[in-house]
């Protein structure tokens, strides 16, 4: 619902036009569905019938919802990161945690000038993957890896933050988080 008031609040501001959704194949179709029926938007997605017709013309659609697997495989990949973008949307972006996985490789290539990351999954292992996260979100953030894990990263323990302040600090830059209980989603 968030990135839906995002989406149609840019598009009547008139900052964006061509718009990419990345989520898993499971998810396609709800997000079609709920973008047209509580924002009026339409989308074309990789379910569609158009998509396995002319995949060429489906990648040249202003608003794309695509699953994630089929962007990122060997017959997609150049095509999508060939278009440039106003707004990428990427759900469930905890699938891009690892900087070595084609999934992190083809969002970093987008041509985009802006980027929603969603996730109802926090990082759970270690603090590499939020700097891999947030280096997609605003790369340079952080200077390098090894500047981040000198500065950032408790020596031993990957999990456990130092400096958590100062880290916190620069987060708060770039992420929104809504708990459950502070929207009374039951």
């Amino acid at each position: 619902i968030e990135a839906g008031m995002l989406i149609k609040e840019y598009l009547l501001r008139g900052m964006i036009k061509k718009v990419l959704i990345l989520t898993p194949a499971s998810l396609v179709s709800q997000w079609r569905e709920e973008l047209l029926s509580k924002f009026d938007l339409v989308f074309a997605t990789t379910d569609d019938l158009t998509f396995r017709e002319s995949p060429a013309e489906f990648w040249g659609k202003d608003r794309i919802i695509a699953s994630l697997n089929i962007a990122k495989s060997k017959n997609h990949f150049q095509s999508v990161i060939e278009k440039e973008y106003d707004l990428v949307v990427v759900d469930e972006v905890h699938h891009l945690k690892n900087r070595q996985t084609l999934n992190w490789k083809l969002v970093d290539s987008l041509k985009k000038r802006f980027i929603f990351l969603l996730s109802a999954t926090p990082v759970q292992n270690n603090l590499i993957e939020l700097y891999n996260l947030l280096t997609l979100l605003k790369p340079g953030i952080f200077k390098t890896e090894g500047h981040f894990k000198r500065e950032y990263v408790k020596r031993g323990n990957p999990r456990l933050p130092s400096n958590r302040e100062k880290l916190q600090a620069l987060l708060r830059e770039v992420m929104i988080r809504n708990r459950r209980s502070l929207v009374d989603v039951k």
